[in-house]
């Protein structure tokens, strides 16, 4: 079992490691994130699940969005989704990733 602590110290983990990172679209063009926060709401179907909902700026190159990585300042990816958003001249796109976090051992 995982408890509330070990899931809050995962939690700040994330965040601290989103900061600064960016989300790269459809493989070719990364975007800076501009701002990060978790849902403190219940994930349908998944158990000690985290969301992490990114604010970033559109990029106009980029009219439909099919796929999104979420990668650290480092450019690892924290986590990744497929989508099929068209912009329709947003002016900025929010995303959310689920990260579901499992026991070890």
């Amino acid at each position: 079992m995982i408890t509330q602590s070990y899931l809050q110290t995962i939690r700040d983990d994330l965040l601290a490691r989103v900061t600064g990172g960016d989300v790269l679209l459809n493989d070719t063009v990364s975007v800076p994130v501009q701002a990060v926060t978790i849902s403190s709401h219940p994930i349908a179907g998944v158990q000690n699940g985290i969301a992490l909902q990114v604010s970033a700026q559109h990029v106009s190159s980029v009219p439909v969005i099919t796929s999104a990585k979420l990668r650290t300042s480092t450019g690892a990816v924290v986590a990744e989704k497929t989508a099929n958003i068209e912009m329709n001249g947003a002016q900025f796109v929010n995303l959310t990733f689920v990260v579901e976090v499992k026991g070890g051992l």
